[in-house]
C-alpha cells in the first residue's frame, strides 16, 4: 500500500490541509498464480524427472476445474517425465504444458499442491481411500471393532460377541472349519461392519489420520 501527500492553500491565508490519496495495488488474481505455476512447470529440463536437478515441484493435483479445483474427483500424483510441449505423469497421463489441461481430451488440469483450500479437500478424499483398501484385509474382530468405535449401537443387537455363543457361532476358526450358515452370517456381519466405519468417518482430520494409521497397522 502507498499513499500520496497533497498541501493546498486557501485565499484567506496558508491554513494546509491534507489529503491523504490511498493506492491499493492490484491483487495477485488467480489466473495470474496458476500461469506462474505452468510458467516454473515449463522452466525445467526435459527429460525423467527423477534426473532433474532443481526441480522444485515434485507432483502436482489433478483437479477437474482450474477456476474451482478444490470441488470433485482430486487427485495427487508424483511427476514422472517432462517434453517440450507436456508433462507425464506416473499414471501416463500426458498434460499440455501451457494450457495444463490433459492431451486425452479429459477435463481434467494439473494444479499445484501448495494450494491449501484444495488440500484440505483432497486429504480426507485420500483418508477415505485408505480405509477402503485397509478393511477387507481387516481380520473379522478387528473390522468389528472399529465398527463398535465409530457408532456404539452399529449391530442393534444382532452382532454381538453375546448372540455369536447363544447362536454356537465361532468366528475365531480357521475358516475351513466354519459351516456354511456361519460363513453366510460372518459375511454379512463383516459387510455390515465395513458399511459402518465407512458411513461413520470421523470429521475432524487429526482423528481421520489417526483412525487410518491405526486401520492400516491393523491390515498388515
Amino acid at each position: 500500500m502507498e499513499s500520496a501527500l497533497c498541501r493546498t492553500v486557501t485565499p484567506s491565508g496558508f491554513q494546509p490541509t491534507i489529503k491523504l490519496v490511498v493506492l491499493n495495488k492490484p491483487a495477485t488474481s488467480e489466473d495470474d498464480k496458476y500461469q506462474k505455476f505452468l510458467n516454473e512447470l515449463q522452466s525445467y529440463g526435459c527429460g525423467y524427472w527423477k534426473w532433474l536437478r532443481k526441480r522444485r515441484i515434485r507432483e502436482v493435483f489433478v483437479v477437474g476445474s482450474v477456476t474451482n479445483p478444490e470441488t470433485g474427483k482430486i487427485d495427487k500424483i508424483r511427476i514422472k517425465k517432462k517434453s517440450a510441449g507436456f508433462i507425464e505423469l506416473t499414471d501416463c497421463r500426458r498434460f499440455d504444458i501451457k494450457t495444463g489441461r490433459c492431451l486425452s481430451g479429459e477435463p481434467r488440469y494439473i494444479f499445484s499442491i501448495e494450494n491449501r483450500l484444495v488440500w484440505n479437500s483432497w486429504e480426507p478424499q485420500s483418508l477415505r481411500q485408505r480405509v477402503e483398501r485397509a478393511l477387507p484385509a481387516l481380520p473379522f474382530k478387528a473390522a468389528r471393532a472399529y465398527a463398535d468405535l465409530l457408532h456404539p449401537n452399529w449391530h442393534l443387537g444382532i452382532f454381538t460377541e453375546k448372540l455369536d455363543r447363544v447362536l454356537g457361532r465361532n468366528f475365531d476358526r480357521p475358516a475351513a472349519s466354519l459351516s456354511e450358515r456361519e460363513e453366510a452370517s460372518m459375511a454379512s456381519c463383516r459387510k455390515f461392519a465395513k458399511e459402518t466405519v465407512l458411513d461413520h468417518l470421523p470429521g475432524a482430520i487429526q482423528e481421520f489420520r489417526a483412525l487410518v494409521e491405526m486401520m492400516e497397522g491393523d491390515a498388515k
